[in-house]
């Protein structure tokens, strides 16, 4: 058929066509035969024909700013770098990382830093140090020492009121859904472990009161009157059944000066008061309460919603980031000690220093050191996967995608993931600081 259709030209198309066609003009005849050639080839098929080239789809040249949450939360990465939903929830989630960590690197570097250096000072190290890490590392070095002088036979027990700890109670659910919009709006919520708020009614738990109060049940703090329980400062009265007037390690009754205790109060508690029966909680009532709570927070982990890991190791982070604690009581005390002033300088230092040092710890959370390694891992995950993320949107845009994930994201997310290092190591040290004291 190919044959035969090059063979035909316009001017026997015209004769085919009769009398009526022989009057048309050239240039019509010419269009004409045009267009029955074409139909001819379209009848014959388009075999051999090029495929028509599809365009690639466009690549932004813009970088969000990765301080900024909100920015990054309407950052639209999926359209901006040409990538697939995945790839750009896994950028994302990174990025919030990375945002994460470096607000916690500037929180503990000043509150490890401060609090660790004052303990090494307060112990005799006069050092100046660049970082909390090297302060906290000198603070381990100076309590160790102060602890070899105290001599084999001491014996000392760190006492502390454990705070109240308070965060948003939507704080992950708000989280979660910028973060992965794979799991449906009405299974993003997280819920509180615990809930702690404005108690109107009786307070079933544990109440942190606006001062010091009368405490039916156990106090963990300071008692302005006689007690019956650990002592961290001097205890007047009883130790296990013995006369002192010093130091006790076991159990205190009288009065206790000068350190954090837990027991029974039979006066007024300042701290913590663990009800022993529904009551009255002018303050934080962490627990239940017998009308419903007002001014709502988590007081303690979230039970989070089933969100991708890389979408919960940033809120994990972003939970210790917004955790608001108490500032805790503490009481150090010294036995048997070869040299009692090294034991005053220490329980002085401790007793000053340890508050904030434990503060900031009990907002980080016992499982603050993993949760940061697995922000760093998620991190590490996205700077090496830029090449994979960038061919998810098609071949035609991947080589521009990469480049422009390396453009953005590469430099910053290498600095995050050795901030992160340096925090994790930061956040052992500062436990180490607390463990040497309390041995």
């Amino acid at each position: 058929m190919k044959t035969k259709t090059s063979s035909i030209g316009a001017g026997e198309l015209t004769r085919a066509a009769g009398p009526r066609a022989s009057r048309t003009s050239p240039r019509r005849g010419s269009l004409v035969s045009a267009l029955v050639i074409g139909a001819m080839l379209v009848a014959c098929g388009s075999k051999g024909r090029p495929a028509r080239p599809v365009a690639a789809a466009s690549v932004s040249d813009r970088c969000p700013d990765l301080a900024q949450t909100d920015e990054l939360a309407a950052f639209d990465f999926a359209s901006e770098y040409a990538l697939s939903r995945d790839a750009a929830e896994k950028l994302k989630a990174a990025a919030l990382a990375a945002m994460e960590i470096g607000a916690l690197a500037d929180k503990l570097d000043a509150d490890f830093g401060i609090a660790c250096a004052q303990i090494a000072h307060d112990l005799g190290d006069k050092g100046d140090w660049r970082s909390a890490n090297e302060a906290c590392g000198a603070a381990i070095k100076a309590v160790q020492e102060a602890r070899a002088k105290l001599g084999p036979k001491a014996r000392a027990q760190l006492v502390v009121r454990r705070p109240v700890c308070l965060a948003d109670a939507s704080l992950v659910t708000k989280c979660a859904s910028i973060c992965d919009s794979s799991v449906p709006a009405g299974k993003l919520r997280a819920e509180c472990a615990n809930k702690a708020g404005r108690c109107d009614g009786n307070c079933d738990g544990a109440c942190e009161p606006k001062g010091a109060v009368k405490c039916d049940g156990v106090c963990s703090g300071t008692c302005e009157g006689t007690i019956k329980g650990t002592c961290g400062g001097r205890c007047k009265g009883t130790c296990d059944g013995k006369a002192v007037n010093g130091g006790c390690i076991g159990v205190c009754v009288g009065t206790c000066d000068r350190g954090a205790m837990t027991g029974e109060c039979k006066g007024a508690c300042s701290g913590t008061c663990e009800l022993a029966a529904p009551g009255i909680c002018d303050g934080v009532c962490a627990g239940s309460c017998t009308v419903e709570l007002a001014d709502v927070k988590c007081a303690g982990d979230f039970k989070p919603p089933e969100v991708s890991t890389d979408c919960r190791a940033r809120c994990d982070l972003a939970v210790i980031n917004n955790t608001e604690c108490s500032t805790p009581q503490v009481g150090f005390v010294v036995t048997g000690a070869k040299d009692r002033e090294t034991g005053e300088a220490m329980k002085s230092a401790i007793d000053k220093s340890f508050p904030a040092l434990l503060k900031i710890l009990q907002e980080v959370g016992d499982h603050g050191s993993k949760r940061v390694h697995n922000a760093q891992a998620v991190i590490e995950s996205a700077r090496t996967g830029f090449r994979e993320m960038a061919r998810s949107g098609g071949a035609g845009s991947a080589a521009a995608s990469e480049a422009q994930l390396v453009k953005c994201f590469d430099e910053p997310f290498k600095k995050a993931a050795a901030a992160a290092a340096v925090v994790e190591t930061g956040i052992d040290q500062a436990i180490g600081v607390r463990d040497e004291a309390a041995k």
